[in-house]
């Protein structure tokens, strides 16, 4: 048998080998259902060609020999072209285990195996079993960002939110995108409001806002039920500091959750709640002898001031 680098040699099998159509369909299918990027994409990307969707998926024989000629001539050292030769050959599924054959014989480092088997598995979809391989100790997280994003996505058939935390648990991403924070942080949301809530205190004063707005966003964004109702009463229930008081109400009555429904009430009983009644903003006092959802804020607070000056002071008597 030839060297690893000869198309003849890993095409022993089938040297006029072509993709089946159905494969094809199925890898453009799948890069539209990934936002227009396969894992493949990226990985062919590093060969520095600017075509990289028109190389993958090959629709000829000579188009796969093409794209094989481009991995092999290129500047990648040879364990990160013999990965790409691996992902290329785990297409072929007529072949009997052709890819593991190659990779046996290559001595191809288990790593760079593992890490492949990961992003083919994305880039079928089969998410469960790609995180399989994507959280196995020895590979050193390459895309990680990019991974954690796709595992995010509800649309995808075979979503689980569970994948995504389990996958930034044992790798933790380093969230670098402002795309990438807002989808995980929606899973956090999902997960957990006061969960979702601490996760923000571990990060910088804007990014802490920003994840605070989007939390409030989401809950007030959550269909109309029994859902909503207890997110929305663990969001009012946080145990806010001073500045996040602020960011709270802010975000409430003039950020981008002021048009939605309720968004004026979660601020008043965010009120109610620490008992800080006085100084309402205009937005508040607005909101004064209007019923809303049944409500009447007039008749609540003075309810409250009413209770609060019939408790006896400290130093009367029972």
């Amino acid at each position: 048998m030839g060297t690893w680098d000869d198309f003849d040699s890993i095409f022993y099998f089938n040297k006029s080998f072509t993709y089946d159509d159905k494969v094809i369909e199925q890898i453009l299918s799948n890069r539209r259902a990934l936002g227009n990027q396969l894992f493949a994409d990226r990985l062919l990307g590093l060969l520095g060609v600017q075509t990289v969707k028109q190389l993958y998926p090959p629709r000829s024989n000579a188009d796969l020999r093409a794209l094989v000629n481009h991995i092999v001539s290129s500047a990648l050292d040879i364990h990160h072209k013999q990965a790409l030769i691996y992902y290329i050959l785990k297409d072929c599924r007529a072949a009997s285990d052709v890819a593991s054959q190659f990779a046996r014989r290559c001595h191809l480092p288990e790593k760079y195996r593992l890490f492949i088997e990961g992003l083919w598995n994305l880039d079928r979809l089969e998410l469960r079993r790609a995180i399989e391989y994507l959280t196995e100790p020895s590979i050193i997280p390459t895309f990680p960002d990019e991974i954690l994003y796709v595992l995010t996505l509800p649309q995808l058939p075979k979503h689980d939110d569970n994948l995504a935390m389990a996958y930034y648990l044992t790798v933790t991403p380093p969230l670098a995108s402002e795309k990438v924070q807002k989808a995980f942080f929606d899973i956090l949301c999902r997960s957990s409001i006061t969960e979702a809530f601490y996760f923000t205190r571990k990060r910088d004063e804007s990014l802490r806002r920003a994840y605070l707005e989007q939390l409030v966003e989401f809950v007030h964004k959550t269909s109309p039920g029994q859902m909503r109702s207890q997110r929305a009463m663990e969001l009012i229930s946080l145990p806010l500091d001073s500045m996040e008081e602020e960011w709270f109400e802010e975000a409430l009555l003039r950020g981008r959750a002021k048009t939605l429904h309720g968004a004026k009430d979660t601020a008043m009983m965010r009120r109610f709640a620490i008992g800080k009644l006085d100084a309402l903003s205009t937005e508040l006092e607005s909101l004064g002898g209007k019923k809303i959802d049944g409500l009447n804020w007039d008749a609540l607070r003075q309810s409250v001031k009413n209770t609060h000056t019939s408790v006896p002071s400290a130093g009367g008597q029972l």
